[in-house]
């Protein structure tokens, strides 16, 4: 997708920050997990972005969730009855109901058996922290890309992006439309050198003062968004390894969840800590419950994970 139209040769680039009030992105998901093939080795998911072949932390949203495109770059935490992924949002799933998530088959893997197929999932947006190459933001401008037809894409981004705007001559700020396949795109064009703003969907601007436009290589900002302290921590509600005193069986369940009589007094709660359910029976049913993950509160404040499916 790569092309030698136009290269420029002197480029001076100054980089400014600027930080508006920023919120926790930090709601959790409840849907259901599938895998598929995955897109690495190009560009070929519906984010555009590049995916390294061997690279298997990925995944495709579901058309809500996919939100236009604004998901795409972002990482999302995945979990599931066996643990917890953290994969970047690359692709789109048009088929997928509302906060479903299908992954590789490499990624389910890891939340779940391969040969269940379709499981109840929880996830969240995360820092992409933790993925190879997300020290700092660069910037892609598309094939075709000039003065007259301009389209952008940032890359290895920390947080998902939500505006795109670019400079005027009368120093105000245009924002630019972006595609469903991951371009901001200025169809009159944007002159070069450009200045850039970007606001990421916790509410930090990023600004990009005298970008050249180049379709020989993707250029490297210096910069990256940051995260507020106390945004995207654990799930308030602990998990505990099992003791043989508790069981809970079957374990997931469509319906009914039996407890053995060590377990007294409890509190069913949802993934966000609401209280739907309490009492002592050793029966506790879940059939009125969409599929999901589910907490037993119990009142020597130990914690028990249950799967609704």
């Amino acid at each position: 997708m790569k092309s030698h139209i136009y290269i420029f040769c002197f480029l001076v680039v100054i980089s400014v920050i600027k930080i508006s009030a920023q919120e926790c992105n930090d709601t959790v998901h409840t849907g259901e997990g599938t895998f598929y093939d995955g897109v690495a080795g190009g560009t070929f998911g519906n984010c555009s972005l590049p995916v390294a072949a061997g690279d298997y932390m990925h995944c495709a949203l579901n058309n809500i969730d996919y939100d236009g495109s604004n998901a795409c770059g972002a990482c999302i935490e995945v979990t599931g009855v066996k643990g917890s992924v953290i994969l970047n949002v690359v692709d789109r799933c048009p088929e997928c109901a509302s906060g479903d998530v299908d992954m590789t088959m490499e990624a389910f893997d890891m939340i779940a058996d391969v040969i269940d197929g379709r499981v109840p999932i929880t996830w969240k947006f995360v820092p992409c922290e933790t993925m190879a190459n997300s020290e700092t933001i660069k910037i892609n401008f598309k094939e075709g890309s000039s003065e007259f037809w301009t389209a952008i894409q940032f890359r290895d981004i920390n947080h998902a992006i939500s505006k795109m705007e670019y400079q005027l001559p009368d120093n105000t700020w245009m924002n630019t439309n972006r595609e469903l396949f991951n371009f901001f795109i200025e169809t009159s064009g944007i002159p070069s050198p450009m200045n850039l703003r970007v606001t990421s969907i916790l509410g930090e601007e990023l600004i990009f003062e005298n970008i050249v436009l180049d379709l020989n290589e993707d250029f490297d900002t210096g910069l990256q968004f940051s995260t507020p302290e106390g945004c995207n921590q654990e799930l308030s509600i602990p998990e505990f390894d099992v003791t043989e005193a508790i069981v809970l069986y079957p374990n997931p369940t469509s319906s009914i969840i039996h407890l053995t009589e060590n377990a007294n007094k409890w509190k069913l709660v949802n993934s966000s800590g609401k209280i739907l359910d309490q009492g002592s029976s050793k029966e506790i049913d879940l059939s009125s419950y969409s599929n999901g993950i589910y907490y037993l509160l119990l009142e020597d404040k130990k914690t028990m994970k249950l799967v609704k499916q």
